[in-house]
């Protein structure tokens, strides 16, 4: 039986919300939005149940049930989302189980993060490579069906993707731009805070998506300004200019503000007031507003004084992070397990009488062993790593006393053994405590079983800071530095794109004003009946073409004129300027990119979860 579980980050949006809604963004040229992974996440599990019917676990509404059809599970509310799912993957005999860590109603996209985690663990569940824009497709469709309004589509691209992005809204072709601003960086300026009042994204949406749609001015000259904040959002954070994120920020929320009844509260006012008087740059509602999350940026060394604020208005600080993973997947075939895992799972107690197998074969007399298997949750928020492994343990049993000898505890493969409930003919047993002794020593030994595991199953990944990369578990050293290479040269090729910009701007200008020039020479000093000197002669504007297109700026013939000269010269210096910093650039991405620190995730005995324990007697082992 298999089992899928995929885990992906919610969002905090900083600029651009609401014109993500098709086809807001086609009347606003230069649409987008931008918006950061941060470290609360949604959780959605399949499993096989070897059963007829559906089963599911709503883990935040603790809410569990089963249904023998989909037309069951259709005439549920609370499972509107998992049906409108199933419906289009015709699955049946599972268990579904969902989980999210952000408060509901927050507004920074959980349930639409859900809606990925779902989809992405039936597409994963049924063999179905779906992944990517197509992942994105697939859900905002299915959402909107279950809303029965347009769904945006912003919420998202960050459970996908992760990370910090600007999403540019273009006619024919959405498109994600990673924003190159380190994410340790933007965690140093972003602070979160709940207001404890919950809001419903589908409501202040419609209103505006209608009133644009009917042609009202109001609403059609709010949203250009909230594209233009968004512009200046993407341009400020691309810099690394963080008061201006703050200022293109304050622009937002004022003009959303005065853009749509409803979407402050006066929890939000207090916060927003009590957070920028103690020297927050502005703050803004995530989502839709009317409650919700409000998005604060601030100057590092205001930090503290802005949570004390915020201490004194209704809400709460979150304790939640810009992050850079996008969805995890993992996978486990349980059958490989099923001997350990029955339906339930056991977890001893002292009271407990606990279960004896023997291992038939091998050589020498049986002698007690304690078996324990369990899960191990190895985690670490900020680089989205998630696993869960199935370890199992095996541990002499002393023969006198009955204490467990972990010391000398190793892995074993349970696979090749053959256990069985009752001994080999022929083989003695050579314990000589008491039955009661050897219970005791072995569910006194639980903990002792947690922190020796805790010891061995560390995760070792790695941590690129400027790029703010994580290794995938298990990935190695090259890989990964492979990995970082290839961010180095995407982001050099963007940032030679702005410069290249940049610099035929000025070249465009020298030319313009020699142009200018000239022509007021001539104008002066021309006669009558003389013919007018060309403004670049032939030998001038193939040096022009030579530089711009990265040949070599010399040509066989000479200027005409100083003024030829001179035009020359000037290109040519900005050429090497334009190379210079080209290089300066290359070298710093270089460098950043082989900056890379080991992480150790180890796992504490409070996420090791016992699920067998049992006394196995046995000879030699293998």
């Amino acid at each position: 039986m298999n089992k899928v579980t995929v885990r992906a980050p919610v969002r905090a949006d900083l600029a651009g919300g609401t014109l993500d809604l098709w086809p807001i963004y086609l009347f606003h040229p230069g649409a987008r939005t931008v918006h950061v992974a941060i470290s609360f996440h949604a959780e959605s599990e399949v499993a096989e149940t070897g059963e007829s019917g559906i089963e599911i676990h709503l883990t935040d509404q603790q809410y569990e049930q089963r249904y023998e059809s989909m037309h069951e599970i259709g005439a549920d509310p609370k499972a509107a989302l998992i049906h409108r799912v199933l419906e289009h993957f015709h699955v049946n005999g599972v268990r579904i189980t969902t989980r999210t860590d952000a408060p509901r109603g927050s507004g920074l996209g959980g349930s639409s993060a859900l809606s990925v985690t779902l989809v992405r663990a039936l597409c994963e569940f049924t063999g179905q490579r779906i992944e990517g824009d197509d992942l994105v497709a697939l859900v905002r469709d299915l959402e909107t069906r279950l809303l029965g309004v347009p769904a945006g589509i912003q919420d998202y691209y960050p459970a996908v993707y992760g990370g910090l992005a600007a999403l540019h809204l273009n006619p024919g072709a959405v498109t994600r731009h990673e924003i190159a601003l380190p994410i340790d960086r933007l965690s140093d300026h972003m602070l979160l805070h709940y207001t404890g009042v919950a809001h419903f994204s589908g409501t202040n949406n419609w209103q505006m998506y209608k009133r644009q749609i009917d042609g009202k001015k109001k609403v059609h000259r709010g949203f250009d300004k909230i594209t233009q904040s968004a512009i200046d959002m993407e341009k400020a954070l691309s810099s690394g200019n963080m008061k201006a994120a703050g200022k293109a920020l304050a622009q937002e929320w004022r003009t959303r503000k005065a853009l749509i009844d409803g979407i402050s509260t006066p929890e939000i006012d207090s916060a927003i007031e009590a957070a920028t008087g103690a020297g927050a740059w502005a703050g803004k509602v995530c989502g839709a507003g009317g409650g919700g999350c409000i998005i604060f940026l601030l100057p590092p060394e205001k930090r503290d004084d802005v949570r004390k604020a915020l201490a004194a208005v209704p809400g709460r600080v979150l304790e939640a992070v810009p992050v850079a993973h996008g969805l995890t997947i993992d996978r486990t075939d349980i059958a490989q397990a099923a001997f350990f895992f029955g339906r339930g799972r056991h977890i001893p107690r002292r009271s407990d009488t606990i279960e004896q197998l023997y291992a038939w074969g091998g050589r020498g007399d049986y002698r007690p062993h304690l078996l324990a298997e369990g899960f191990v949750i190895l985690r670490e928020p900020r680089s989205g790593v998630h696993e869960t492994l199935i370890r199992t343990y095996i541990a002499p049993i002393d023969t006198g006393d009955g204490t467990v000898a972990w010391s000398d505890g190793r892995p074993i493969d349970v696979e090749h053994l053959d256990i069985r409930a009752f001994p080999e003919e022929g083989r003695r047993n050579l314990a000589t405590m008491s039955p009661e002794a050897l219970m005791q020593g072995a569910a006194n030994s639980e903990e002792a079983f947690r922190q020796f595991v805790a010891e061995r199953e560390k995760l070792e990944i790695l941590h690129n800071p400027p790029f703010g990369l994580f290794s995938q578990p298990h990935e190695t050293r090259a890989a990964f530095t492979a990995r970082l290479a290839e961010e180095a040269n995407q982001r050099l090729e963007q940032d030679a794109e702005r410069l290249e910009s940049t610099f035929r701007r000025r070249m465009d200008q020298i030319k313009e004003r020699s142009d200018r020039e000239q022509r007021d020479m001539e104008s002066n000093e021309q006669r009558p009946g003389e013919e007018r000197s060309p403004d670049l002669n032939v030998a001038w504007g193939q040096t022009l073409y030579n530089i711009t297109s990265g040949r070599p700026a010399a040509v066989a013939e000479a200027p005409h004129s100083l003024r030829e000269s001179d035009f020359m010269e000037k290109i040519v210096q900005i050429q090497r300027a334009w190379d210079k910093e080209l290089e300066t650039l290359r070298d710093e991405l270089i460098a950043k990119s082989r900056e890379i620190e080991e992480i150790a995730i180890v796992p504490s005995p409070k996420q090791i979860e016992i699920t067998r324990y049992l006394i196995l007697w046995a000879g030699k082992l293998p």
